[in-house]
């Protein structure tokens, strides 16, 4: 079995509105779920999810305050589609 490439992609997010870490991984959380990926979960560093050929990872680096860097992982038959998908997403939210 070969193994599969890795596709990533960053994203800037940053806004006023953001109260906490808390509230970058939730956007991420809901992202990803809208991309159509399955068992969605938090972990310390990362939130992960899956469809039965792809596993995606999203994890951030802290630029200032409340200003963040996400960082888009995927690996499988669909990973630059689902990479590509969460990432337009993922620009697009609005903090209120």
């Amino acid at each position: 079995m070969a193994i599969p490439a890795l596709f990533w992609r960053s994203v800037n997010l940053a806004s006023e509105a953001i109260e906490s870490d808390n509230d970058v991984w939730g956007v991420i959380k809901q992202q990803m779920e809208a991309v159509g990926l399955s068992s969605v979960k938090k972990n310390p560093s990362d939130v992960n999810g899956h469809t039965q050929d792809t596993i995606v990872a999203t994890t951030f680096a802290k630029l200032g305050h409340k200003s963040y860097m996400l960082f888009i992982m995927a690996a499988g038959d669909h990973a630059k589609t689902l990479c590509d998908q969460l990432g337009n997403k993922l620009e697009k939210v609005k903090f209120l």
